[in-house]
């Protein structure tokens, strides 16, 4: 007789009673290991201290089908589990990526003869796929039996391509257990153990993250809400958005006043109601920036509904990993939204944006949300690795507003083109007019001058958002803007470009178009946003003045670029970079290169469903930014690059981005990485570059000797090579980013002479 589910919890007894465990007691488990601790687990209450589960299940969601390889396995169970070792290879083979031979035949090993596969068999036989299974009462048992564990810390770590185990099953356990921590790998399997660094963070999670119990946050200060704005502007009919033409970028093609705009959230809000769509349900914008998604998001907020906002220049690939780790309760979008969920297949209700507008428009308003409720979660840009979802609150978002206000001294005059993804939303919040130019929003960079000056002129706009490469294209395309074009870009009154590091000489280029304009550079991130922000003539009269890019002349000792001072209520401090998970050493004297780390009212709560990325990250109220600068000795912070992207040589660490600059003064060169080659310690630097007249050597790549020469010139520190690319991989929502992870993997093999990745 097969031992049964029942059986292997007894036995799991047995073997704790024999060792006399009496607690505390951490149970870790995967895959049926799962079910089987859960079930000891619930008879020892009293000796448990913790649970962590990975790529297990203990019911089987609704929408989950019977994965093929079990149906297969049950289907024909003595051949593929027992006298062959089809299961077994069919398991190690969902590793991703595959396991080494020698680990693979370690696992393998011990089940090398049908005689010691009778296991395998048994437990393919016991899993209760029937609910006239042996087994399918003892598990059903254990799953309702998971709410005497609510009371104890959990962690669950899941491999989000596992074929057996989907997300489905992790969203079920994360109901079951809503106390959970839960780090979501995607792009790790059922192996998890051999797929990721789960031990560590195991490790972590069992040292660090109950050494002390966290200090209850401080109350926020008393803010206007983020609706509020909007509301204070009922029944005024000037415009609040306008709609370019997808075709004309010189025709509105849609407007709505500030009365019409809060008519509209008003009665979308009571729309949302109707569809069943309450505080505290998540909720994914699928739709173009403009009217609707403003009435959007402003609806959700003002109803409690947390916004999750994927950015289009995820690319689709981004999306569907943003979408399904976020796990949105409903999908809202827009014709082509809609064709886009489709394609992605998500498990989520879907509803069109027209639709829910239809609401009873005399049914009470719901309750405000509260200030420590989830308000929103939005994406990391891809740049340094897979996009990761930032949680805000209701307060960090209204300090946000504020911060942007403050920093820009934004009055009700002021009128807004938004050219950068992240601030689309964000004009109504602060109660002024806004425009989204006709664009691109996944290919920013080619949004010319004249569209942006089409935009400008039907706002009467005063300010511009754009990042670096929006206002490269436009310092680019100036010379054909139009005498209309031309005046109305000469009304901006400031103008801000962030999104990547902005190079002395854009912003010189910058001027002339904006002749009115202090051009800002506002650094920041999509943890906390804005940090610091400096002025183009500032940084051009000071460094462009000082004959050598990079450099401050009144503070010789000062690299790459300089962002600014702190804005007001935001700390800034500079540690070292090796500072372990989970700590926050010292910091480090003016002038010293290091991490930099960050404190503001407006920062986010932290990371969606990666619990070891944001232990590492937040620490004490703290945001650990993962670029590396120094403060100067007037207190000014300087940008050099990330803290993954710095190249060890034999005579020190070189940060990339003072080498990218200098690289970037030699004519021809349009854009420059540097990026680190062989073992850390002792790495090689190599500057890889791209320019529209740039011309290769005799091996294809290699730069010619011209160029190589007057870049060593240029350069304060020793190159080693000087490749030139065909193009250079940036991130999609700014087109600013450099990705010099990818870059450094091309120059890698084009040295060892193999065949280079595609850029």
């Amino acid at each position: 007789q097969p031992r049964r589910l029942a059986d292997h919890v007894a036995d799991l007894g047995s073997v704790t009673n024999a060792l006399q465990v009496k607690g505390p007691v951490i149970t870790v488990a995967h895959d049926w290991g799962g079910p089987i601790s859960m079930g000891w687990a619930q008879q020892h209450v009293d000796q448990m201290a913790g649970v962590v589960l990975m790529n297990t299940g203990v019911a089987r969601p609704a929408a989950a089908k019977v994965p093929a390889l079990i149906s297969i396995a049950r289907a024909t169970l003595r051949v593929t589990c027992e006298l062959t070792p089809t299961f077994l290879h069919g398991a190690l083979r969902m590793a991703r990526p595959q396991m080494s031979r020698d680990v693979y035949r370690g696992y393998a090993s011990p089940y090398d003869s049908a005689a010691r596969r009778t296991g395998i068999r048994d437990f393919v036989e016991d899993i209760p796929i029937e609910d006239t299974h042996p087994s399918f009462d003892t598990l059903a048992s254990i799953a309702d039996g998971l709410t005497e564990l609510q009371h104890l810390p959990a962690l669950l770590l899941w491999g989000s391509k596992d074929i057996v185990f989907s997300d489905m099953f992790l969203h079920d356990l994360m109901e079951r257990l809503p106390q959970a921590d839960v780090h979501r790998y995607p792009d790790a399997g059922h192996q998890i153990m051999e797929d990721t660094d789960a031990v560590d963070v195991i490790d972590t999670w069992l040292t660090q993250h109950h050494d002390e119990a966290a200090a209850p946050p401080a109350p926020a200060p008393q803010r206007s809400r983020i609706w509020s704005a909007i509301e204070s502007r009922r029944g005024d009919d000037a415009d609040a958005i306008l709609e370019m033409s997808a075709k004309d970028s010189g025709t509105v093609a849609r407007r709505v006043s500030f009365d019409e705009l809060d008519s509209r959230v008003h009665a979308m809000v009571r729309g949302l109601a109707a569809a069943g769509i309450n505080n505290g349900d998540r909720l994914a914008t699928l739709v173009t920036p403009g009217i609707d998604l403003t009435v959007l998001v402003y609806a959700c907020l003002r109803a409690g509904i947390i916004v999750v906002a994927p950015d289009a220049a995820l690319g689709l690939g981004g999306l569907r990993r943003a979408l399904r780790s976020s796990r949105p309760d409903y999908v809202v979008g827009d014709r082509r939204g809609l064709l886009l969920v489709k394609a992605l297949r998500l498990p989520a209700t879907r509803w069109s944006v027209n639709d829910l507008m239809q609401g009873d428009q005399h049914a009470p308003l719901p309750p405000e949300p509260s200030l420590t409720d989830t308000a929103a979660i939005v994406f990391t840009s891809g740049s340094t690795g897979p996009s990761k979802g930032v949680v805000y609150t209701h307060a960090q978002l209204e300090a946000q507003r504020d911060a942007v206000r403050d920093a820009f001294e934004l009055t009700r005059d002021d009128k807004l083109v938004v050219a950068f993804a992240p601030f689309a939303v964000l004009a109504p919040a602060l109660g002024i007019p806004s425009v989204v130019p006709t664009m691109n929003v996944t290919k920013p960079s080619k949004l010319v001058a004249q569209t942006l000056a089409d935009a400008a002129r039907a706002i009467d706009a005063t300010i511009v958002f754009a990042s670096p490469a929006v206002v490269a294209t436009i310092a680019a395309t100036a010379p054909d803007l139009d005498t209309v074009g031309r005046s109305a870009l000469q009304q901006i009154r400031s103008v801000a470009t962030a999104g990547a590091p902005v190079s002395p000489q854009l912003l010189v280029a910058a001027q002339p178009v904006f002749p009115a304009a202090h051009i800002f550079t506002p650094y920041g991130m999509t943890e906390v946003m804005p940090v610091t922000m400096a002025s183009a003539r500032e940084i051009g009269a000071r460094e462009i003045g000082a004959g050598e890019i990079g450099a401050d002349a009144t503070n010789p000792g000062s690299t790459g670029v300089c962002v600014g001072q702190p804005l007001p209520g935001v700390d800034v401090v500079i540690c070292p970079v090796s500072a372990p998970t989970g700590t926050m050493p010292a910091p480090v004297d003016a002038d010293q290169l290091g991490e930099v780390w960050v404190r503001a009212a407006h920062a986010s709560t932290g990371y969606d469903h990666l619990w070891f990325q944001q232990h590492h990250a937040f620490v004490g109220g703290w945001h650990r930014t993962g670029d590396v600068g120094h403060l100067d000795t007037h207190g000014r912070l300087w940008i050099e690059g990330r803290v993954d992207h710095l190249i060890h040589s034999s005579s020190g660490t070189v940060a990339p981005v003072q080498t990218e600059l200098q690289a970037e003064t030699v004519p021809g060169v349009d854009h420059a990485a540097a990026v680190g080659i062989g073992p850390i310690g002792t790495q090689q630097l190599a500057v890889v570059i791209t320019g529209a007249s740039m011309k290769s050597g005799s091996s294809a790549m290699v730069a010619d000797p011209t160029i190589t020469k007057a870049i060593r010139a240029a350069v304060n520190a020793d190159v080693a090579a000087v490749l030139v690319a065909p193009r250079m991989p940036v991130d999609r929502r700014h087109n600013s980013k450099i990705d010099r992870t990818k870059v450094q993997q091309w120059a890698d093999a084009v040295l060892r002479g193999a065949r280079p990745p595609r850029l």
